[in-house]
Parts: structure tokens; sequence; C-alpha cells
């Protein structure tokens, strides 16, 4: 009794050091020093959606990357269950954002995959969770990786605190989780983004 006790109260430590983890991250910016979070292997079946211009292979790859980044843990969602693989296609679909940012996340996400392939001859998405992390830090030990390995934390912390209007923090699972207060008025279909900018020039 007094072990289950102690594993209740551990869980519940750690579960509080991570919302306090990332809202310190969401304060002082991402930190590239600290690649993923700690976490208990757990099991999600990844969606298949239409994820131009990823391929099916990039999107498993991205959907187990971002479960190592960002696992399900306690009462906190992961990052597929806010929806942080849909937003990167976003993203990645976004004219307004450079390509040459978009090139870095996708030009990246196949170095991963291909350290993996010539390292355990398999897709990274096939490797075992102990597997995927040690890969990870062995990719990460590069500044241009380490770089893109911030930017994607960064992409997940925006699922997790945009409006749900945008298609991810479903139900506002992420604000609920956080006890994030998100403010008003809220955007609508006028003025998020990027309608807003045809909304402007219509004024």
């Amino acid at each position: 009794m007094i072990k289950e006790e102690e594993e209740i109260q551990a869980d519940y430590k750690w579960e509080l050091s991570r919302k306090e983890f990332i809202r310190s991250l969401l304060v002082i910016g991402v930190s590239a020093s600290i690649p993923f979070l700690t976490s208990c292997e757990t099991e999600e079946n990844p969606e298949v959606f239409d994820c131009s211009p990823l391929s099916a292979e990039q999107l498993k790859v991205l959907q187990a990357l971002q479960l190592v980044l960002f696992p399900k843990e306690g009462s906190g969602p992961s990052a597929l269950q806010i929806n942080a693989d849909k937003w990167i296609v976003y993203v990645l679909n976004d004219p307004r954002d450079p390509q040459r940012e978009k090139d870095f996340i996708v030009e990246h996400l196949d170095g991963l995959n291909q350290l993996s392939k010539e390292t355990y001859k398999v897709s990274y998405d096939l490797l075992s969770r102990d597997r995927q992390e040690d890969l990870l830090e062995l990719f990460f030990e590069e500044k241009a990786p380490k770089r893109w390995g911030s930017r994607m934390l960064t992409l997940i912390f925006e699922a997790l605190l945009l409006d749900p209007l945008y298609g991810v923090n479903p139900n506002n699972i992420g604000w609920t989780w956080l006890n994030h207060n998100p403010g008003m008025p809220r955007p609508n279909e006028k003025n998020m983004y990027p309608t807003i900018y045809t909304t402007m020039n219509e004024v």
C-alpha cells in the first residue's frame, strides 16, 4: 500500500513538473539543450490523413518523433492528441511561410529517418521507443539537427495552445491540462489566420 501511494505521489509530482517545464519553455523560449521529455512507453494508433506535401512514410516518422518529444503522461495529452502532426502539415502548406523553413523541417525529418535506416536497417517509426530516443540523442549531437528539434518542439507547443479553430487542441484539451485561459475575444472564421489578411484588405 505504501509503495502504491509513493508511486501515485511520484506520478503526480512528475505531472506537475512537466506542466511547469512547458510553462517555462513558453516564457523563455524552447531550449535546444533539452531534446525531449522523459516518457513511459505508451501505445497510440496514429491517424492517417491527407498529409501532402509529406509522403505516407514521412508522416509515420513525424508521428513517431512527436510521440518521443511529447508523449502522453498522466492526464496530459500527447502530441498526436493535440493534432500536432496535422499542425505541421498545415505549416508546410502555408504559402506565407518561407520555403527554406519548410525545407528545413522536411530535410531533417528525412535525415533522422536515413540515420535510422543506416543504423538499424529500418524506418524510424518501426524502432522501439528506447532506440528511437537513443537515435534522437545521436541525431541531436549536430548543431542543425538540434535546432530542428527545438523547432519541432515549438510547433508542438503551438498545437497545444492554439485555438481549436485551427484544427489543433481539440476540445480545448491543451488549455484544460495547463489551466490556461485563452482570453477574449477568441478568433473566428473572419479574423483567423490567414483569412484576416483578406478581411483587412476589404476594409
